[in-house]
Parts: C-alpha cells; sequence; structure tokens
C-alpha cells in the first residue's frame, strides 16, 4: 500500500485530478478528497481513501464515475480492505499529519479515524496546536476538539491557538473573525482563566473581537460568585492539561 500523503492542493494538482482526469481514482494516484473553504487536500493512495474507509463513495467529480462502477460489484472486500486502510492511517500518525487526517474523517463522516485523530490530538495537544494542519481545520473538524476533557493543555493556550485559527479563516474568507470564530468559541472555558487573565482578555477583546461579551460576562460571575453550578456544565469543568489556579477550588465541577 502507498503511503498516504495529505497536503493542500495546488493548481497544477487540481489540473490533473479534477479538470483532466489524469491520475484520477481510476489510475491509483492522485485522489481528490475534497476539503474546506480553507483549503482542499489530495489523498495518495492505491484506491480512493475514503472508499476504503467506509466501502462508499462521497460525492465525487464525473471522471471518477467509471471507479464508482468497477467497485460496486466488489463493495463487500473493502470492508476488509476499509480495516486495513484504517489500520495503516493510524500508523503513521504523527504531530504534523493528525490534523489534516482528522479533517478527511470529519469531511466523509469517518467515526473511527476521527475517534483516533481526536485521542492522538489529546495526547499531544500543544505541539498539535501548532501546526499548520490545526490553523486550516474546518468548524466543524475543530468543535470536537475543544469540546474535550482530555486536551493536554491550559486554556489560557487554548484561547490563543482559537484566536490564530480563527485570524487565518478571516483572511482566508475575507470575513470578520469573530464572525469566523462564532460556531467553536462558545466551547472555551472562561471560567478556568484567573482574573488577571481574564480582564487581560477582554482588553483583547475590544480590540480584536473574537468571543462574545455574554461569554465573558458568564465567566465572570463564576468568579463573582465563588462557584460552578451544573447549568454551566462544561464551562467550568477542567481539562487534562489546565494549570491550577487558586480560583479552581470553588468550582464544583472538577476534571473527571
Amino acid at each position: 500500500m502507498g503511503k498516504l500523503n495529505l497536503f493542500p492542493q495546488h493548481s497544477e494538482a487540481l489540473s490533473t485530478t479534477r479538470d483532466t482526469g489524469a491520475g484520477s481514482a481510476d489510475s491509483g494516484c492522485g485522489v481528490w478528497a475534497g476539503g474546506t473553504e480553507r483549503g482542499g487536500f489530495l489523498c495518495q493512495v492505491p484506491v480512493s481513501f475514503p472508499l476504503l474507509l467506509t466501502g462508499s463513495l462521497p460525492a465525487l467529480p464525473h471522471t471518477h464515475s467509471g471507479l464508482e462502477r468497477n467497485v460496486c460489484p466488489h463493495r463487500e472486500k473493502y470492508v476488509y480492505l476499509s480495516q486495513l486502510c484504517l489500520q495503516f492511517v493510524v500508523k503513521v500518525l504523527d504531530v504534523e499529519l493528525v490534523c489534516e487526517a482528522l479533517q478527511v474523517a470529519v469531511t466523509f463522516g469517518l467515526g473511527q479515524l476521527q475517534e483516533r485523530c481526536v485521542a492522538f490530538i489529546e495526547a499531544h495537544s500543544q505541539e498539535a496546536l501548532r501546526t499548520r494542519g490545526f490553523l486550516e481545520l474546518s468548524a466543524a473538524a475543530l468543535l470536537p476538539l475543544l469540546r474535550s476533557d482530555k486536551l493536554c493543555v491550559d486554556e489560557a493556550e487554548l484561547v490563543r491557538a482559537a484566536r490564530s485559527w480563527a485570524r487565518v479563516g478571516a483572511a482566508v474568507l475575507e470575513r470578520p473573525v469573530a464572525e469566523v470564530a462564532a460556531p467553536v468559541v462558545k466551547e472555551l472555558r472562561l471560567a478556568l482563566l484567573a482574573p488577571a487573565e481574564l480582564s487581560a482578555l477582554e482588553e483583547q477583546n475590544r480590540q480584536e473581537p473574537l468571543i462574545p461579551v455574554e461569554q465573558i460576562v458568564e465567566a465572570w460571575k463564576c468568579h463573582a460568585l465563588r462557584r460552578g453550578d451544573e447549568a454551566r456544565g462544561a464551562a467550568c469543568r477542567r481539562r487534562r492539561g489546565t494549570l491550577p489556579r487558586e480560583h479552581h477550588r470553588f468550582l464544583d465541577l472538577s476534571f473527571k
């Protein structure tokens, strides 16, 4: 089996995989796997990457219709091949590759691969957050990470990573930072920040809006009431990598 190769698509790659059909899935070379508004990616495996992992074909350009006709009579064979492909991808996962693999998993609904990628990022959070692949994640791919209790990273660093992610998206999509960040920032646990950190974040938020004011107000309420009640749920729950702060002893919800 060839080595999995995920990389941002270039115009010359697109011209061979989408326009002319050369190097398409039928030839087993560069397979157009899809992408997000932030950028596309290519998967190079002997046959279609999503096909092997799911046993079914996503919506592909018309140049791939021959592959679908050829595969349908032999679809049961891909049940076994899909497991081999998943094992291969998991085996070659590293910090630079994992976010791109996560994007593929979310794009094509590959639940097992998504779980493996999230678990890998949870164990290597700080390194993964600094990769280009992280900055190019779609909002849908970023959400399961921000919802995780097992990220080995402090909330202050996670807020900075989310801001960097939103800035890249804003530049690519030509939209305001706050608009790009809206689907994901609600998962940031601002109540975990110390008062001085929250004040600094509030000031930065005035200069470059990222987080809704209401969300910052809710974080201040946790400090004022000195408790994290059940109604706030995950907003007051520590992650695995959360650094201890004096006010954390007042929160009812501890890391589980």
